[in-house]
């Protein structure tokens, strides 16, 4: 009776390991499991992406380009260099991007895949404000950047910005990124005043000493506008331009660099 009472619990402890034992094994099979599917999910993508790849219905048989302008559509595609006919999948949509960008007239481009088998390049290109007299002519931006020679076939319909050489640009380029971003900032406001007198302007004269001068287009009359003030300045001018008008008087200049005192010079010829 004292020896069933003893072997009792070894029974208990034998049961009591097999069943750990068996719950590690259905653990290792399940893990087996998992392991041999995802095995099998890699091995089966990798023998899909392959196929994709080899698939001649992704390869690219066209290459839009929207949003140009002034850029010939044969120096993107050059540019780009998407060539051979190349897989949609393995397509390097930032280098292309990087090529593009570097023409001048590209402000920004963006590229993207269009399934199955287009690439659209979307540019935006600059738009000059000015053309910045040197030695030769340069477009210039809204934002300063002089991207690019004017060139020959080029129409000139732009505001020039002179006063400025090479020579002074190179010796004190702050100075004269100071005198270019004041008459850009002329160019803008002139702009934003409908009604002014300077509406349509040939030319904006930088000078260091005396700030921004500028010339109307179809009368050719100097305006003196100084360095600041602008918009008040324009608004002014433009009552004493109505005023003169009314008088059948021609102005050569108005100095308009005091904005408590505007001072016109005029011919005495009288308009019709």
């Amino acid at each position: 009776m004292s020896q069933e009472k003893f072997f009792r619990p070894e029974k208990k402890r034998e049961e009591g390991g097999g069943e750990r034992i068996q719950e590690i094994l259905r653990r290792t099979v399940r893990m087996a499991f998992h392991i041999l599917f995802l095995i099998f999910f890699f091995l089966a993508g990798h023998q899909l992406y392959v196929r994709l790849l080899e698939d001649s219905f992704f390869r690219v048989k066209k290459v839009e380009i929207k949003g140009r302008r002034k850029i010939p559509e044969k120096t993107i595609l050059s540019l780009a260099r998407i060539e051979g006919m190349p897989n949609l999948f393995t397509l390097p949509l930032k280098e292309i991007s990087g090529r593009v960008e570097v023409h001048p007239w590209v402000e920004s481009v963006n590229v993207r895949k269009v399934f199955p088998d287009r690439v659209l390049i979307h540019i935006e290109e600059r738009k000059p404000m000015a053309i910045l007299q040197l030695e030769e002519p340069f477009y210039i931006d809204s934002n300063g950047v002089i991207f690019s020679r004017v060139g020959d076939r080029d129409e000139y319909n732009f505001p020039f910005l002179t006063g400025l050489s090479r020579q002074a640009f190179d010796k004190d380029p702050a100075v004269a990124r100071h005198l270019i971003t004041k008459a850009l900032e002329f160019l803008r406001i002139a702009d934003q005043e409908r009604g002014s007198p300077l509406e349509g302007i040939s030319e904006i004269r930088m000078e260091k000493s005396f700030g921004i001068q500028c010339f109307t287009q179809a009368e050719g009359v100097e305006v003196r506008m100084g360095w600041d003030h602008f918009g008040e300045k324009l608004r002014r001018l433009s009552l004493i331009w109505t005023d003169l008008q009314k008088r059948g008087v021609t102005a050569t200049s108005v100095d308009c660099s005091d904005l408590r005192r505007m001072v016109v010079r005029k011919n005495s010829r009288r308009s019709n």
